[in-house]
């Protein structure tokens, strides 16, 4: 009778473990102008199918922000992610969401998308090949923003509730002339 009272508490155990790794603390990393890494192009595609490469964004500062359905900090962040968007789409920004669910999960991914009206690009890493690349711990929510020269200005991981706003500055700093 023990073992089963155990059970759910090593479940719990192991959710928690799972959530905690899976879905980072908010951390930011800005990297030092010697240090900044050229992203490089890789293509993915959309969810009507279009193939999309990194390059279509051209000369823009790009945030790539990796996601799943199943991370609340990323349920929580994406619609912030939107609001800055939506304000800075016209100056040279451009947001592209790349989501790291499984390809038998894209019917919730395109659920999630409707019900929340998305509009930023939304991109399927269904074999984690872009992600991996650059993230290969999984910690998500994680965001990479890339500047005008496709070079990594600075990394986000995880989400806190402000850290928005910290961002919204970086873009701001990097769209000024």
């Amino acid at each position: 009778m023990t073992v089963h009272n155990r059970s759910p508490l090593l479940g719990l155990f192991f959710v928690s473990l799972f959530c905690w790794s899976g879905c980072a603390s908010s951390q930011q990393k800005v990297k030092p102008e010697s240090d900044k890494q050229v992203v490089g192009d890789f293509t993915l595609r959309d969810l009507k199918g279009h193939k999309v490469s990194f390059r279509d964004f051209g000369d823009k500062v790009v945030l790539l922000s990796f996601w799943a359905t199943w991370c609340s900090p990323c349920r929580t962040e994406l619609p912030l992610l939107q609001e800055i968007w939506e304000r800075h789409r016209g100056n040279g920004f451009e947001l592209v969401s790349i989501c790291v669910d499984p390809a038998d999960t894209e019917n919730e991914v395109r659920q999630m998308v409707h019900r929340y009206r998305y509009r930023f690009p939304v991109l399927m890493d269904r074999e984690t090949e872009v992600i991996n690349r650059f993230n290969p711990t999984m910690d998500l929510p994680y965001s990479m923003l890339i500047d005008q020269d496709g070079r990594i200005a600075s990394v986000h991981q995880g989400y806190r509730i402000g850290d928005e706003k910290a961002l919204e500055k970086e873009i701001e700093r990097l769209l000024s002339p």
